[in-house]
């Protein structure tokens, strides 16, 4: 889509907020007039107000195959978002990284690779960087654009980036995608309409990721942590190798990542094979950038020791698999503090990984908490599991503290959303950090 295309238009934007500030700013910069709606008591009321449009660019919070969007559609109306505009308008290739987990730290320590070694300019764009719309007027041809992507801005696209980074895809946003299916789906569009001048970066060690690559016509980098693949970037003997169909180059270490955690090291093969689909792979550069990466906050975070007990923040673990993940990466007993908002999520799995592992003592909190923790009963769990009210992050982490013994792990690895007790995962991470930083 381009500007032109919305002229002399009646046009709509939803939900303004945060989401659509920019996009306004820009829309007005150039001259085309259009409406708002920031609520709607239900989806027939949001049916009447869309009846006299004929573009509107949805949030990405209502769901592409609502029957709002649906009936607007049908009646030969467009139905576009942010990500559409900025797709047609970027005049830079554009590395979009897309998966349940995993999309910022990637997106993020690729941009440093590009960075040291492009020669280019380099803009990091989604939610761990700038809006698109901030700098889209300042973008020239040779400079890279890396955006990390939903499947809540993925599900209507009808472009694919020049380069697709596919991580791990697992069930999330089930309260927001009717089914397991529908998510997976929605993501493939980061590939569908790839050119054969384009590239794909694709996890091989998952059954579900591995079919992106059927999708796309351009060409496929792997990266893995199982087995060698090439091209494209594998661990083997706990060294970093990327590959090519003519030779192998030892890149570093594993012990140098600074990441903790094994499902990290996903994330860092998938930079590096991103990084070497676009022409950085110089192996002194990548080995600089990522020995130095010491990751984002809210992301298995190290907050502080508190008489010999570490307090690590990972509120951005809002799945089951992303607790399950982080759980993995301590070999010390750990007490866990679990549950928020409710996202439609089975925690079996987690209540067996939690009766495996080495948590010594459960937190659970918010809605979910309590079904957590039951999961975990279930599977056999015979450590302690303080079953009250917490009424607030302050009462959380002092129990936390008073449970755990010295080289104790506490970990905030809540497998939930927090919009039941918190703002967001954000507001929920910064709390638990605050009322650590004032334990004695």
């Amino acid at each position: 889509m381009k500007l032109q295309d919305l002229k002399n238009k009646k046009i709509v934007v939803l939900g303004m907020g945060i989401n659509h500030e920019k996009l306004a700013s820009h829309l007005r910069k150039h001259q085309i007039q259009f409406d708002t709606i920031e609520q709607w008591k239900n989806p027939d009321e949001l049916v009447t107000k869309l009846e006299k449009y004929q573009v509107v660019f949805r949030t990405p919070g209502l769901p592409f195959l609502s029957e709002a969007v649906q009936r607007v559609i049908r009646r030969g109306g467009r139905v576009t978002s942010q990500t559409q505009l900025f797709f047609g308008l970027c005049p830079a290739p554009i590395i979009g990284v897309t998966g349940t987990k995993g999309k910022g730290t990637t997106a993020t320590l690729l941009s440093k690779i590009l960075e040291m070694g492009s020669g280019r300019k380099i803009w990091l764009a989604g939610n761990i960087g700038l809006d698109p719309f901030d700098f889209l007027e300042k973008l020239r041809p040779e400079d890279l654009v890396v955006l990390e992507l939903s499947s809540f801005q993925l599900q209507d696209m009808s472009r694919s980036p020049h380069v697709a980074v596919v991580l791990k895809i697992t069930p999330e946003h089930l309260d927001h995608h009717r089914d397991f299916r529908e998510y997976v789906l929605a993501k493939e569009n980061i590939v569908k309409h790839q050119k054969n001048t384009d590239f794909a970066v694709v996890n091989y060690d998952s059954e579900v990721t591995r079919e992106f690559a059927k999708f796309s016509l351009g060409k496929i980098f792997w990266n893995s942590t199982e087995e060698p693949v090439k091209p494209g970037c594998f661990i083997r003997s706990e060294k970093i190798i990327l590959a090519d169909e003519k030779r192998e180059i030892e890149v570093m270490q594993t012990g140098e990542v600074r990441l903790l955690g094994r499902f990290n090291l996903e994330n860092v093969t998938a930079a590096i094979a991103a990084a070497a689909a676009v022409g950085v792979s110089d192996p002194v550069v990548i080995r600089e950038v990522v020995s130095g990466f010491e990751g984002l906050p809210h992301r298995l975070e190290f907050v502080r020791s508190v008489g010999n007990v570490k307090f690590y923040n990972d509120s951005f673990a809002t799945t089951p698999e992303t607790t399950m993940a982080a759980l993995s990466a301590f070999s010390e007993p750990t007490v866990l503090i679990v549950g928020g908002s409710e996202k439609n999520a089975d925690y079996t799995q987690l209540g067996s990984t939690i009766a495996g592992s080495k948590v010594a003592a459960l937190l659970p909190i918010g809605k979910t908490g309590p079904r957590i923790a039951e999961s975990a009963r279930r599977a056999g769990y015979r450590g302690k599991i303080l079953d009250r009210a917490f009424g607030n992050m302050e009462e959380i982490v002092v129990v936390a503290n008073e449970v755990a013994r010295p080289g104790d792990v506490v970990l905030l690895s809540p497998a939930s959303a927090s919009l039941d007790m918190f703002s967001n995962y954000k507001h929920r991470g910064e709390l638990f950090k605050k009322f650590v930083s004032r334990l004695k």
